[in-house]
């Protein structure tokens, strides 16, 4: 579809990056009503195929600006973050940012003070939160009572990622912007999320030389939060089968999430466990996360958006447990 074609009454919404998670962005936001995504590939010959696809696609963010849009998704390598953050907020776009904000907090701490600055608004997308396996478990924990102890966990194999692809030429394997504390961000923006975020934080991360990466392998991070609950986070690349859950523990029973099978069980002290079983589409968490994204931008209420300053403080843990 030749830029400027379509017609204008449906709202733009610009997606920088159209590799495998900005065409999924692409697609979402085609089919929600009243919403119109206009594709701006980082490779100027992604163009012909995706205008091919019926996608409005531009050169630039300056081009889809001048097209009306006035939100952005941006879904570019890690390493570009920061500039084209800060290039989508000169145009005058609110901003949702594939995790993590940035490669460090200090670059995130920028891209926050410009989204300020310009009077936009700038967001992580943390999808997680929007699960329904994890938004139960969260209205679960109540039942629990005062939560003592919080156990994470998320590990895979990196070589499995990303079938076809070569693992050592992704960003995951370069020290710069990969390694499994930014890839695996989402455990500690929901943990934070869920408990509060700490003030200090433990930890190591681990190279172990098994994968012939730059990045970490391993991480282990552990902290307590203001409320006096202990909080634990392992992740890997090296892990098969693929595993993501959390435990958390209080006065009067056991919450258990279960991320890849969709589950949350919970254990009440001497009661039999009630287990609970949602359909964590995908999809489904990306719909609602872009519904969200596009309120938010109109001036409406976040939900359960990470915000700007969440990503900082997850990238702070981040920074603070590959320094020790």
């Amino acid at each position: 579809m030749p830029a400027g074609a379509a017609s204008v009454s449906r709202r733009r919404v610009a997606v920088l990056g159209t590799g495998s998670i900005g065409m999924r962005h692409l697609r979402i936001l085609r089919a929600l009503r009243g919403v119109e995504p206009v594709a701006v590939p980082v490779r100027a010959s992604r163009r012909a195929a995706l205008e091919d696809d019926g996608y409005l696609t531009a050169a630039g963010l300056a081009e889809a600006a001048g097209l009306g849009a006035r939100a952005c998704v941006i879904a570019t390598d890690t390493g570009r973050h920061l500039g084209d953050g800060l290039a989508a907020l000169a145009c005058g776009m609110d901003v949702l940012m594939e995790k993590p904000l940035a490669p460090g907090a200090r670059e995130a701490r920028r891209l926050v003070a410009a989204a300020k600055k310009a009077r936009r608004r700038i967001f992580v997308g943390c999808v997680l939160r929007f699960a329904p396996s994890l938004e139960r478990f969260r209205a679960l924990l109540p039942r629990i009572g005062r939560v003592h102890s919080v156990r994470i966990e998320c590990r895979s194999y990196l070589p499995d990622w990303r079938p076809g692809r070569p693992y050592r030429a992704s960003y995951s394997a370069r020290a710069a912007d990969g390694g499994v504390l930014r890839d695996l961000i989402h455990e500690i923006d929901y943990a934070g999320w869920l408990y509060g975020w700490p003030r200090e934080v433990s930890g190591r991360a681990l190279n172990l030389g098994r994968l012939g990466i730059a990045s970490e392998e391993l991480a282990e991070a552990a902290w307590v939060t203001d409320g006096r609950c202990s909080v634990t986070v392992g992740l890997d690349y090296l892990t098969r089968p693929t595993r993501r859950r959390m435990t958390a523990s209080g006065e009067r029973g056991t919450l258990d999430w279960d991320g890849v099978a969709g589950t949350a069980t919970l254990t009440p002290a001497g009661k039999a466990p009630v287990r609970l079983k949602f359909n964590d589409d995908r999809d489904g968490w990306y719909r609602a996360q872009a519904r969200a994204f596009l309120a938010a931008a109109r001036g409406g209420a976040r939900g359960q958006l990470a915000t700007g300053e969440d990503g900082v403080r997850a990238l702070r843990i981040c920074d603070e447990v590959r320094r020790s």
